[in-house]
């Protein structure tokens, strides 16, 4: 059986630990990336069942990121997940309009985030 992959962007590395732990128990491989540029070169190189994606990334916002993964073929209907630790009005309705399916706040819990993955994987 093939273990499902999920991409978790994001620039701290202690997230994607905390990611990757969680995500464990679930049977899901993690392949980090700490920006947009190499988040958007593993997609084109691997095809993902999810996606979760931070707002704040050292080269470009998350929206700009999932922009492009929207524009590779294979991610076109790859669920893709926000998440952030920062509170901006608006952030939501964004992560909606670049095609996200879904928000999560930082700092969340590992149950949250499992039961947010399970639910759109």
């Amino acid at each position: 059986m093939m273990t499902t992959q999920v991409l978790v962007v994001d620039d701290e590395s202690v997230t994607r630990r905390v990611v990757t732990h969680a995500l464990q128990k679930l049977d899901i491989e993690v392949v980090g990336a700490a920006d947009g540029a190499s988040a958007i070169d593993l997609a084109r190189q691997h095809h993902f069942a999810l996606a979760i994606v931070d707002i704040n990334l050292p080269d470009m916002d998350g929206f700009a990121v999932i922009q492009q993964l929207k524009t590779i073929a294979h991610m076109q209907a790859v669920p893709i997940i926000v998440f952030t630790a920062r509170n901006q009005p608006g952030d939501k309705v964004t992560a909606q309009e670049v095609g996200a399916v879904d928000f999560l706040y930082k700092p969340f819990s590992t149950q949250e985030l499992r039961d947010l993955v399970t639910r759109h994987l």
